[in-house]
């Protein structure tokens, strides 16, 4: 529970920063953990007034519930002073935290958090550290911190020794038990139901410092959902390297992380970040409330991030393993992460990345992110590319050049509209639309106000682009029978009616198209028609269908549908350089190469195939017995512009002349190409100096005889 204290602060002439951080300095005694200090209500009379004051002020605030509270927290850094509720200090060796108050006097913020009904929660060590010095009961705790000292208690991070039932097992793994204040050793059995884990594990460890957005956040801007002004959480988020660069853009971010910001508010907002949190909770029953909570939290959309399967190893524990630095480790499958989520949500999450998965809150933001992830930029190799940008007029459309020259801004952000949707805009869908009236009046006189000869083919044309993105989005909703394809934003109902007619005919023609992806014949013509556009490479002989990652919005509707299939099993990974439609049309692979950027002749270093009639992922060993295999004719796989082609056509032509090039895509291992060069009389030459034919070479490369 929340309040706001509104504009009230300690001392009307200073600040509240400028008296926190003279009462810092006052302080005296306490118990320091982290960024802050914890003092006994006994130690508060041994306080300067000043900080005396901070600790009156806080009760006040927090209202009459805190009256009960037995220990202030003062933090250093910051002013803060957190209220909490020890209410058996003195009776329990390790009282547990019923209650807190946390004011934040910056802010003018009181969060308060109940304890009481948590199976689990925060406790206390080493009481005598918050009480006074003279304090008749101080000897009786330190003889017992001392004890649990001499017997290692307290070897384990202070993570795992904070909560109620990891302290219980840490002490049975001991052989130790407390009986008012002495250590006694126990008696047999294990404390709560004798199923207790004989491991601690390290949870706190996993977090990692990061000077750039972790991979779920990156995702979440690549997809637009960080621009604008929403509201961030990261739940979980550990050190806050996320937290700080998300602030530092000027977005309002916040994070709670139960080791580095316990007392952090748990506030709903717009975009919820749950990366990596999952598979480092040991047990179930937790994980799965994890979820829950981080998505209660969000009003728009939820991220859930998990390390996937194959990533790691190590002894087993629970449902997943223990690694080497005592952290538990539960590793998804990328199908399975979608079964997780969408089993304890009880909702279809949406793939955004490997190990990524986005769950929205309502339908209709859910369709609105499917439809824009399927937009496809105009292609560079298209016949059609000279009609893209705004040209001087022609003289066949002399009569209106007047309009459109003192219009022109106006009427080209009205063109680059009209492009983007394949059809003239609505006023909702035109942000300058209450521009048109006084300029040159409705949209269509608009349109015809453009002085683009070829612009009716042009708009044709991004229409035709427009209405495939369409075919591939609907059919991937029906593929996965989502039950949110009912509730279409509201551009997206105009696009159906403008290209389709109705919804029904939409979904008749995504039901063929989706046909059409699964049959064969059909898939094969649409790869050959974008081979001959350039969009990618074509092995007549088997019929595989090979293109560079880049190229993936660029390739026809069946085989986009798919590679649409293919990602629920698996995501096309970021760091992929082909993509290959295998002729059989059931199966898809990844590769990755060493250095396809910068090397003549790169070496394969994974490949990953996705198997859509057995819905089974395997990677394949890159290694043969005649080591890792060689790219040949690079050349065809770069796309259109890519720097460095121009070099590599020449050096896969000159291989050609010289008999050494046979073939295209993934030749023989690097041995066995290096007898082929060394039989063909050839070395290769990079910058002027001799090198070896291990696929080092440079584009550059020359090779000699």
């Amino acid at each position: 529970m929340e309040s706001r204290m509104g504009e009230r602060r300690l001392g009307d002439p200073e600040t509240p920063h400028g008296r926190h951080a003279a009462a810092v300095r006052l302080l005296i005694g306490g118990k320091r953990v982290g960024d802050a200090v914890y003092l006994h209500t006994s130690l508060l009379a041994d306080q300067a007034p000043l900080v005396r004051g901070f600790v009156s002020e806080a009760a006040v605030l927090a209202g009459p519930a805190a009256a009960a509270f037995s220990v202030a927290r003062f933090a250093l850094r910051r002013p803060e002073v957190a209220l909490l509720d020890y209410s058996d200090f003195f009776r329990a060796a390790f009282p547990s935290l019923r209650a807190s108050w946390l004011v934040d006097f910056d802010a003018g913020r009181v969060t308060a958090s109940d304890f009481s009904a948590r199976e689990n929660p925060p406790i206390l060590h080493r009481k005598e550290l918050l009480l006074p010095e003279g304090h008749p009961d101080r000897g009786r705790f330190a003889r017992l911190t001392a004890a649990l000292k001499d017997r290692g208690a307290f070897e384990h991070p202070p993570h795992l020794i904070g909560q109620r039932l990891q302290w219980e097992w840490v002490l049975a793994s001991l052989g130790l038990r407390v009986e008012d204040h002495e250590v006694v050793p126990a008696a047999g059995e294990a404390p709560g139901d004798g199923h207790a884990p004989a491991v601690v594990v390290a949870r706190h460890r996993t977090a990692i410092s990061r000077s750039r957005l972790s991979v779920p956040m990156q995702a979440l801007a690549r997809w637009g959902f960080l621009d604008g002004a929403p509201k961030v959480l990261d739940y979980g988020c550990g050190r806050g390297d996320d937290v700080r660069v998300l602030k530092a853009a000027g977005l309002d971010a916040g994070g709670w992380d139960p080791h580095f910001a316990p007392d952090a508010p748990l506030e709903a907002a717009d975009v919820v970040n749950l990366g990596f949190v999952l598979n480092v909770i040991e047990d179930p029953a937790e994980r799965a409330d994890a979820l829950r909570r981080a998505y209660g939290l969000a009003k728009q959309v939820l991220s859930v991030a998990v390390m996937l399967t194959g990533k790691g190893s190590g002894p087993g524990h629970a449902d997943g393993v223990l690694t080497s630095r005592g952290t538990f480790q539960r590793y998804f499958g990328q199908a399975e992460l979608r079964g997780y989520v969408a089993e304890v949500l009880g909702r279809e999450p949406v793939t955004a990345g490997p190990g990524i998965v986005f769950v929205f809150r309502a339908d209709e933001e859910e369709q609105a992110f499917l439809a824009r992830r399927q937009r496809s930029a105009p292609s560079p190799v298209d016949r059609f590319e000279a009609l893209s940008t705004p040209r001087a007029p022609s003289a066949r459309h002399s009569v209106r050049p007047s309009a459109y020259e003192r219009h022109r801004d106006l009427l080209d952000a009205f063109w680059g509209t009209a492009l983007e949707l394949g059809r003239v805009p609505e006023a909702a869908e035109f942000g300058r639309a209450d521009e048109l009236p006084s300029a040159v009046g409705s949209a269509r006189r608009a349109f015809a106000a453009l002085p683009f000869a070829g612009k009716e083919v042009e708009l044709a044309h991004a229409a035709a682009r427009r209405t495939e993105d369409l075919l591939v989005y609907l059919a991937l909703n029906v593929f996965e029978r989502r039950r949110s394809l009912q509730a279409l934003p509201a551009a997206v109902q105009r696009d159906i009616k403008a290209f389709f007619g109705s919804h029904k005919a939409a979904l008749e023609r995504a039901r063929g198209a989706l046909f059409d992806a699964g049959d064969r014949r059909r898939a094969a013509a649409a790869a050959a028609t974008a081979a001959a556009r350039g969009a990618g490479v074509l092995d007549a002989a088997d019929g595989d269908y090979t293109f560079h990652a880049s190229l993936l919005d660029q390739q026809p509707a069946p085989l986009r549908i798919i590679l649409g299939c293919a990602e629920r099993l698996e995501p096309l990974p970021a760091d992929a350089d082909l993509v290959k439609v295998h002729g059989s049309g059931d199966r898809v692979s990844h590769l990755r190469f060493d250095g396809f950027g910068e090397r003549a002749l790169p070496v394969l270093a994974q490949r990953t195939v996705v198997d859509l009639r057995r819905q089974r992922v395997a990677e394949v060993p890159v290694e043969t017995p005649e080591g890792r295999r060689v790219l040949l004719g690079k050349a065809r796989f770069m796309p259109s512009g890519m720097p460095g082609r121009e070099r590599q056509e020449r050096f896969d032509d000159d291989l050609r002349r010289r008999g050494v090039l046979v073939q295209e895509g993934l030749g023989p291992g690097l041995r066995a190409f290096a007898r082929r060069l060394a039989a063909a009389g050839v070395k290769l030459q990079a910058g002027g100096a001799a090198a070896s034919a291990t696929g080092l070479a440079s584009p550059a490369a020359e090779a000699n005889p």
